[in-house]
């Protein structure tokens, strides 16, 4: 046996336990500094990107289209945005120029906002050191000019891009920081009002986001240390709550061109609407949190936006299908573009600052979709998750001059108030804050006014006694006739009062438009009694909307009559009478029912057969052959003739399209047949093959997306053994059949008159459209388990080429499906 080396064995031993030892614990903190590496890089490969989009030529933007895809310029992406290259070099010439303008904005503006704003988290003392802009001029992207508003206002959306080498350094509690490579981009909106007779034209411009901009920077000097993802967000919050506060609706950038122009008008102008937003519930929401075997759940909850207005609904612990049953009401200043986000959250415990709850999906409502329709009542499925769907009822709000609409709304509200414990409101009171004088000891007074529990504040005015504020604010109300307006003059040094005015509401309902203007109100408890304040006060009744008509399927205008032109009598007086008696007759188009004349059924060997010849000396009762048909022609042209008639070109090509080919009975029909019953329905009503209509919103978005809005279906037939059927609604985006592309509504069981209201969303780029087709097909789920059966019992096809923007909602004829597998 050879000689045993201890100090050889020893010297293996700790080698191999040190080895081990960095395996083990050393690769754990190398996997996290390379975690960290990997963000960092990924967030500065993203900063490259919008920094190349936003100063791209036409070559360099087809090049980067498969890399950075949601972030095109819209002149790419919409037609109407068109490209002005022109306007951004004129920008680039005046960039030097604007660093003075920039500095005292920082300097007068922001600063005292941030300097508010970092004091909630022991944080005083902010001041901007050093402003360098540096070269890179902001850029617009794209610009649109609408051409149907006032003609006393130009409005202007712009897609606005700031990727620069700005430089900003700040001192906060003693400590240097700073901030570069500032990233902003956002629709923003420029309002050209009023228009007046003398130079420059424009009497003043409304500067503002639509929505929250995206921002993005990053930190040097001391803050460096924070730059890491969840604690950087404390100072990202802050910049993008200042940002909000400043110049995003409601709030507005003003700037005034002209003198002797309504100050009032431009700076606060009356908000177009209220929204009501009713969050009830979700279903089959994403699990994030772990549990045992892997059965967690989630804690949801949501956040809802609407510009720089933000709510938040309570949190529902441990469930995947939560009930919030929240209600909210926002003011809302702008119809167009405007979007209403819903964000869900997973909450879970975090440290102040650091938000690490778990996203879950988000839904957005386009706030000119609820003020076309009045109300809508629909399940959402939410876009960027793997599941879930969300439940919103939304309602728009109009503004009443009337107090006799106060009853009306009460008596609403308090029926509301029984499914929803938040408190609603029945009125808006507008405040403008003008001047005040005489005050006392040359303060640095502001205004603070209370409704409620709401609290506004205007500016701080350095030393005087005479201030001009002219600002604005809006309070919802909840019940004029109880409640008061409090305002309060302070002194911002010493936080002395300088005099306090109580104004109860009830006193606006009884005055003429409920308005008080340019009245000075007495301070009651300044000194001397000679304090005054100006202002004006408007009070405005909500009242319940009703549905839009602006043509894309909104109730008719008044006097509107339209024409069946699918009865024999109607062809034939649309027709020349001189066409050759061998012509055949084809399938009958998509019938629309008259409103003043009579109803006239058409038999189904009329509608069903592809042929029939036409002879001149058959006479119309001969030709409407069938049970049930009127064949008095006399009456019939005699009734037509109080309308208008189609013309020839008009009547051919829907006669001639509806035989073409099953897809060509697609087409959208103009109105809605009404209710009947099951076996006894006209093909009005029923559609051209009597398998029944569908009510369909389709219109492509804004944010490159594909809206497809499922209504109602009227009419369906029943089984072939009487029963009623259990009908859902199947879209495929053709040609993709995949799971990915399938969307389908819920079952409404026994029902040939199916209501849905249930939305889906494709992303898909613009110039995809035409290449896609949606298919919505309607199924029959009947049976159970194993025995179960799902017949297609019809489908609609539309091109997504030729989709109308100003028709969206139509009712649609549903035709057989192309082949009858069941699902």
């Amino acid at each position: 046996m050879s000689h045993f080396n201890f100090y050889l064995f020893s010297k293996y031993m700790v080698t191999s336990l040190a080895i081990h030892w960095i395996l083990c614990v050393g690769v754990g903190w190398m996997t996290v500094v390379i975690m960290y590496c990997v963000l960092c890089q990924d967030r500065r490969r993203k900063a490259r990107t919008r920094l190349q989009l936003a100063y791209a030529d036409g070559d360099t933007l087809k090049t980067l289209w498969s890399r950075a895809e949601k972030l095109m310029p819209a002149w790419v992406t919409f037609p109407d945005m068109e490209r002005v290259e022109w306007l951004n070099k004129i920008i680039r010439q005046l960039w030097p120029y604007a660093g003075h303008y920039v500095q005292d904005l920082c300097k007068f503006s922001i600063e005292p906002s941030m300097r508010t704003a970092l004091e909630e988290y022991k944080l005083s003392g902010f001041k901007f050191e050093k402003i360098i802009l540096g070269d890179t001029p902001p850029r617009l992207s794209g610009v649109k000019v609408y051409d149907d508003t006032s003609r006393h206002e130009i409005i202007m959306d712009m897609d606005f891009a700031y990727a620069g080498d700005c430089k900003f350094e700040v001192s906060v509690s003693k400590f240097k920081m700073g901030i570069k490579d500032l990233q902003i981009s956002g629709r923003m909106r420029v309002v050209m009002k009023p228009l007046v007779r003398q130079i420059p034209l424009v009497g003043g411009l409304q500067v503002f986001f639509l929505n929250n901009p995206d921002v993005d920077f990053n930190l040097i000097g001391l803050a460096d240390v924070f730059d890491m993802p969840g604690l950087s967000d404390i100072l990202r919050s802050i910049v993008i709550e200042q940002i909000a506060h400043m110049m995003v609706l409601p709030n507005r950038y003003p700037i005034q061109l002209v003198e002797d122009i309504n100050t009032a008008d431009l700076k606060c102008p009356s908000p177009a609407g209220v929204l009501r937003i009713h969050v009830i519930e979700a279903q089959n929401l994403m699990k994030k949190d772990v549990g045992l075997m892997g059965m967690g759940k989630s804690d949801p909850y949501c956040i809802l936006r609407l510009g720089a207005q933000k709510f938040q609904t309570k949190t529902i612990n441990n469930t995947v299908n939560p009930k919030w049953d929240f209600c909210c009401e926002a003011v809302c200043n702008e119809i167009r573009r405007q979007t209403l986000c819903i964000d869900c959250w997973d909450w879970d415990a975090n440290i102040p600052g650091a938000k690490n709850d778990d996203f879950l999906g988000r839904a957005n409502l386009d706030v000119h979709d609820i003020w076309k329709n009045g109300e809508v009542d629909m399940w959402v499925p939410l876009s960027d998750a793997k599941s879930g769907r969300i439940h919103i009822r939304a309602a728009w709000l109009d503004l009443d001059e009337a107090a006799s609409s106060l009853e009306l709304q009460l008596e609403e509200i308090r029926a509301l108030q029984t499914s929803t414990k938040n408190p609603l409101h029945s009125a808006v009171l507008m405040v403008w804050v003008d001047s005040a004088k005489k005050l006392n000891n040359i303060p640095d007074p502001f205004v603070r006014l209370h409704v409620g529990n709401s609290q506004q504040e205007t500016t701080v005015r350095q030393r005087t006694n005479d201030p001009v504020f002219e600002e604005g604010f809006t309070f919802l109300v909840r019940n004029p006739r109880t409640q008061e307006l409090k305002i309060e003059v302070l002194d911002h040094k010493t936080n002395q009062l300088q005099g306090k005015i109580e104004v109860d509401l009830n006193v606006l309902l009884k005055e003429r438009n409920l308005e008080i203007l340019n009245e000075e109100h007495t301070l009651s408890g300044a000194s001397g009694g000679l304090a005054a304040l100006k202002l004006n006060l408007t009070l405005r009744i909500l009242k319940t909307a009703l549905k839009k008509d602006d043509g894309d399927g909104g109730p008719e205008e008044k006097g509107e009559v339209n024409i069946d032109s699918s009865t024999p009598a109607a062809i034939t007086e649309s027709i020349s009478p001189t066409s050759p008696s061998s012509a055949p007759q084809p399938t009958l188009a998509t019938p629309i029912p008259p409103k003043e004349t009579p109803s006239i059924p058409v038999p189904a060997d009329v509608s069903d057969s592809k042929s029939a010849p036409i002879k001149e000396s058959v006479p119309l009762a001969e030709q409407s052959e069938g049970p049930g048909v009127v064949t008095d022609a006399g009456v019939l042209v005699k009734s037509e003739s109080k309308v208008s008639e189609p013309s020839v070109d008009e009547c051919i090509d829907e006669v001639m399209s509806s035989a073409a080919s099953p897809l060509m009975h697609m087409g959208p029909s103009v109105t809605s047949g009404e209710d009947s019953s099951l076996r006894q329905r006209s093909p009005n009503e029923a559609g051209v093959h009597g398998l029944g209509r569908i009510e369909l919103t389709v219109k492509y978005g804004p944010r490159n997306n594909l809206v497809t809005v499922v209504h109602q279906i009227k009419n369906l037939p029943v089984e072939e053994d009487g029963e009623l059927p259990d009908p859902y609604v199947k879209l495929y985006l053709l040609p993709d059949r995949s799971k990915d592309s399938k969307r389908k509504t819920d079952v409404i069981k026994d029902s040939c008159n199916p209501k849905y209201d249930e939305r889906f969303e494709y992303a898909i780029p613009s110039n995809e459209l035409t290449q896609r087709t949606l298919e919505v097909n309607i199924i029959n789920k009947k049976g159970l388990l194993f025995l179960q059966r799902s017949p297609k019992m019809g489908q609609v096809l539309l091109d997504c080429g030729l989709l109308d923007a100003n028709k969206v909602t139509q009712w649609y004829d549903i035709a057989p499906a192309m082949d009858d597998d069941d699902e």
